[in-house]
């Protein structure tokens, strides 16, 4: 069995993965309560919640729910001991399943189902569509390899809205081709092209800018025929803010399909049509919001994915769930990081944590030299890899 790199730990001084437990997710709370009216109940949970994580020390859930047991068996390594001396993926992942237990999200009454970050996601969706719009127009209706790495470097830099780091997302606006440490669009295609129509795997991430230009680039596959179908995998609830669920899909379908654009409002309909042909489905299983990583993905999940000729993982903590949110050295090998995988794959990311790998030592040397101190984590760079398991 391969030995795996230590879990990056919130407990490194200086560290983005800190800096997340300390000022970010604090404030995700501080924006919740500013935006809805909630009962004293509910108010006084969410500061609890706040100040545990920052002056005590991690609690169980408590609520009796379906994933009670399953979380609270991950959380008792890390029970009793602070917020800042944890791996770095569990405290995210939980500080999120902790924040629908504090807004009883999963409780009987008025804020059972309640998603507490709807009034951001509803903005962005909608603030997102114009800018869509005058990128999508100049899309062309050619098919090669050059349409397709337009449309998936448009993929690729829409995952720079991550509402759940305000800071990445308000800083950046790159769109240069330049800016990508590492780019197989060019093999990813070929591969697709040789084995269309394919039955592709695509894993969302983001509502907003990145949905619309994930939808755009779906519509591409399907319609210059290098997919057969495509199973679209979703969050099953609210998670990491701007996540994407079934509904926040829908919604961005309906905004596009009512747009006075006509060619966006066919690229609304087409998809609505592929929904209801069957071509485009939606999946959203509990694990894509559990604080695990695709090694340990259970049975059911694998079979699912198995049952796909292709996978597209978008953002950034589909690339932590799929490397494991370790610290790897940057020149590993992409084939020792993620060859474990269950289809050939390509993930599409901006580089939003301090987690690399495939670089050669030139690129990494490169980079440290002329790159901005914190390009691990401004968002303005990318990568796209590719691995062909037939390769691995």
């Amino acid at each position: 069995m391969q030995t795996l790199p230590p879990p990056i730990m919130t407990s490194e001084k200086g560290s983005f993965a800190r800096k997340t437990i300390e000022d970010l997710k604090p404030g995700i709370i501080d924006n919740i309560l500013s935006e809805y009216n909630y009962p004293s109940q509910i108010q006084n949970a969410l500061l609890e919640l706040r100040n545990e994580m920052t002056n005590g020390y991690l609690k169980a859930l408590k609520e009796n729910t379906s994933d009670k047991s399953q979380w609270n068996k991950a959380a008792e390594p890390n029970i009793g001991k602070s917020w800042l001396e944890i791996p770095w993926f569990f405290a995210e992942t939980f500080f999120f399943r902790r924040l629908l237990e504090a807004t009883q999200y999963f409780q009987p009454g008025p804020w059972q189902g309640m998603d507490p970050f709807q009034h951001i996601k509803d903005r962005e969706i909608s603030s997102a569509l114009e800018p869509f719009i005058a990128a999508y127009e100049s899309y062309s209706k050619l098919v090669g390899v050059k349409p397709f790495q337009k449309t998936c470097y448009q993929a690729l830099w829409g995952n720079q809205s991550d509402l759940s780091n305000l800071e990445i997302y308000e800083s950046t606006n790159s769109t240069e081709k330049g800016k990508l440490v590492l780019d197989h669009s060019k093999p990813a295609y070929e591969y697709i092209l040789s084995k269309s129509p394919l039955r592709i795997a695509y894993f969302l991430d983001n509502v907003g800018k990145e949905l619309y230009f994930d939808i755009a680039f779906l519509d591409f596959l399907l319609e210059a025929k290098l997919a057969e179908s495509i199973t679209c995998f979703l969050k099953n609830q609210p998670f990491f803010v701007s996540d994407a669920q079934p509904k926040d899909f829908q919604k961005a379908v309906d905004f596009l399909s009512t747009s006075s654009k006509k060619i966006v409002q066919n690229l609304g309909k087409r998809m609505i049509n592929g929904i209801k042909s069957g071509r485009v489905k939606f999946k959203a299983p509990p694990f894509l919001t559990s604080c695990f990583s695709f090694r340990e993905m259970p049975e059911t999940l694998k079979d699912q994915i198995s049952k796909h000729d292709f996978t597209i993982l978008k953002g950034d903590v589909n690339f932590r769930r799929l490397v494991g949110d370790r610290h790897w050295d940057p020149t590993t090998p992409l084939e020792k990081a993620a060859g474990y995988f269950h289809t050939s794959f390509m993930s599409l990311r901006t580089i939003k944590s301090e987690l690399i790998v495939g670089l050669s030592e030139k690129k990494l040397n490169a980079l440290e030299t002329h790159a901005e101190e914190d390009w691990l984590i401004n968002g303005k760079r990318g990568m796209i890899i590719f691995i062909n398991k037939r390769n691995t």
